[in-house]
């Protein structure tokens, strides 16, 4: 929780223009109510958001063809330590999957290439058994590896975007043409906001990650935009809302 913020003009709403049990807090200085719950999760978007001078990465278009609304995950810092930690992780994993594959091709009677490790352990020919269990240790370093490597793509040429026209729409998380893609309806959204997502990492520290959130009248919630920029996600956020919520 936090202090309720007008997200127009930046003040602090006062604990007398607060109605706790309406939901509802009034910045005097603008003549606007606002959502309470909106505010004091740190959700409130700006409501006079300009969608013809998107920031830079981001764009709006509302033509005959629908509404699309997104923004690039473009970031070279961000690209260039994720390719660093890749390259260490996968680098030390790789030995390991030689080793594995190596024993493989033996026990397959097929010729392994002479700059792969030597296939042993303890001294003896890796038996069938052993070469099972490396490869069912290694499954989940080597999924982690890939994951590291498309992550670094996505800040090179990744992208979300959500296109709406009538009752359907689309919220797109990926490269190119591959990716992610989650559906709902554009006419039952009941609210548009900025969450953040809390968890505890594997040092028991709590981590967070906000997040663009679309809730329709069902309850269905649509979460995406955790890889954008904090700029670029509350354009996002900001023109949803105001194309979405009534």
């Amino acid at each position: 929780m936090s202090t309720p913020t007008c997200p127009k003009c930046k003040r602090v709403i006062s604990a007398d223009d607060v109605n706790v049990a309406n939901d509802v807090a009034f910045c005097r200085a603008c003549n606007l109510a606002h959502k309470l719950s909106d505010l004091v999760h740190g959700s409130g978007l700006t409501e006079n958001v300009d969608l013809h001078r998107p920031p830079s990465g981001a764009w709006f278009r509302n033509d005959s063809g629908g509404t699309v609304v997104g923004a690039t995950h473009r970031s070279l810092g961000s690209a260039l330590g994720l390719l660093a930690i890749a390259l260490f992780w996968n680098g030390i994993v790789s030995v390991f999957v030689l080793l594995a594959v190596a024993s493989t091709l033996t026990h397959l009677q097929v010729p392994v290439p002479d700059w792969f490790p030597a296939p042993k352990m303890n001294g003896e020919p890796m038996n069938v058994g052993m070469t099972i269990f490396l490869w069912l240790f290694l499954t989940p370093f080597i999924v982690i590896g890939v994951g590291m490597f498309g992550g670094f793509l996505s800040c090179l040429a990744g992208k979300t975007d959500v296109r709406m026209k009538g009752s359907q729409g689309v919220v797109f998380t990926g490269i190119g043409p591959v990716g992610w893609r989650r559906r709902f309806d554009p006419t039952t959204v009941k609210d548009v906001r900025i969450e953040d997502g809390a968890w505890t990492d594997n040092d028991g520290h709590r981590q967070s990650k906000p997040a663009v959130v679309i809730e329709t009248q069902s309850g269905k919630l649509v979460k995406f935009g955790t890889m954008l920029s904090e700029e670029r996600r509350k354009f996002i956020g900001a023109a949803l809302r105001l194309a979405l919520v009534r």
